[in-house]
């Protein structure tokens, strides 16, 4: 029953959405040392947004989540020239060579995954860095971005209109088309949106609203922090005040210090932007994981003691009050700066229909989350 292509497309559209927090491993170090590998971890939220243990069978110590797009995770394989993509509910595994003549400067960010809904093709996109452009704590710079269709043989490659992207900034796949951050001199922010179409493999630019920042007292004399994220199957655009001397591409996950405001993307209107939330930091700060940290009205934070809490946004203006948050876990010795967060949506697409050139397939028994103590 649960291969049929019915049962699995009704599935898909009933299976609820939920948030999934990654901790990658503790050691970066340990790249050299494959056995001293310390284990990576997943949580996810249930619909009550009540945490939930991942029972972890489908990942390797080496592996980085990067990417997670209608019930499938792609997976950076630190040790080996290869993407790993699984699909939890069927603990089906494909490997696949990562594009040939990629740099020794390779990262798990500079590669993202999306889905078209309509065509129902799964595609991975790599960010081709130039070479001769790379420096360390600058942007980064690309000619070409490569692109796999799942089911393929090969990689392709695709001239890139813009050379300047922040892809460590966010990437996120809405409604068929991927969107990132990048630099554009002739804007007064001097960042815009860059979107993929999947289908079309065609590239667009999309202007920012007008985006000014207040001096508050958190933060005299702010620049803008900027990131990409999505709610409620919008793209949306984060800005976050900060004064410090650190290039807004070299920042980690997001600190809320002063006021967050969200700005969300009317795609069906012209590409028309208004502000989704408006929300002032609780004198405390706290850190928000990238890219996607807003489900069901609801905010992921994160403070530099490993705990995550959730506080809620009712309204347009928020105000986080200490002591109002709603305390999810506690992350224990990972670094707070480093954990992912992803949305996760259930689907029992058979991972074989894809194979194409992948060169390993590994069956794994069904792992279902467990409630956590």
């Amino acid at each position: 029953m649960i291969s049929n292509p019915h049962f699995i497309k009704e599935h898909a559209y009933r299976s609820p959405k939920h948030l999934l927090l990654y901790l990658p491993k503790l050691d970066r170090s340990s790249v050299l040392h494959p056995k001293a590998f310390k284990p990576c971890n997943a949580t996810i939220t249930d619909e009550k947004w009540s945490p939930l243990t991942w029972a972890a069978s489908h990942m390797d110590p080496d592996d980085h989540l990067f990417a997670s797009c209608d019930g499938l995770l792609c997976f950076y394989k630190t040790l080996t020239y290869t993407l790993k993509i699984t699909n939890p509910a069927t603990g089906q595994c494909l490997q696949f060579l990562k594009p040939d003549g990629i740099s020794l400067n390779d990262f798990h960010y500079l590669y993202s995954f999306g889905f078209h809904p309509t065509t129902g093709e799964y595609k991975l996109v790599h960010f081709l860095r130039e070479p001769q452009r790379y420096k360390s704590g600058q942007p980064f710079h690309f000619d070409t971005i490569q692109v796999y269709t799942l089911g393929d043989d090969r990689w392709r490659n695709i001239k890139a209109p813009r050379p300047c992207c922040m892809v460590n900034l966010g990437v996120v796949n809405v409604d068929g088309a991927m969107y990132w951050l990048t630099e554009d001199e002739g804007t007064s922010c001097g960042m815009a949106v860059m979107s993929f179409d999947l289908r079309e493999e065609t590239f667009a630019s999309i202007q920012l609203p007008p985006m000014d920042v207040k001096e508050t007292a958190f933060c005299a004399n702010p620049k803008i922090a900027y990131y990409i994220t999505e709610i409620d199957e919008k793209v949306c655009i984060v800005t976050i005040p900060y004064q410090s001397h650190v290039p807004r591409w070299r920042r980690y996950n997001a600190e809320l210090s002063g006021r967050m405001e969200i700005w969300a993307l009317e795609i069906r209107v012209e590409h028309k932007w208004f502000l989704k939330y408006s929300i002032q930091s609780p004198l405390v700060p706290r850190y928000v994981p990238q890219p996607c940290f807003i489900h069901r009205e609801k905010i992921l934070l994160q403070d530099r003691e490993g705990s995550v809490c959730y506080h809620g946004l009712r309204g347009e203006d928020v105000q986080i009050e200490q002591g109002e948050e709603v305390k999810l876990l506690h992350l224990g010795p990972y670094r707070f700066y480093e954990t992912q967060s992803y949305f996760y949506k259930e689907t029992l697409v058979p991972l074989s229909r894809y194979a194409g050139a992948a060169i390993a397939r590994t069956p794994r028994p069904f792992s279902p989350p467990v409630a956590s103590n």
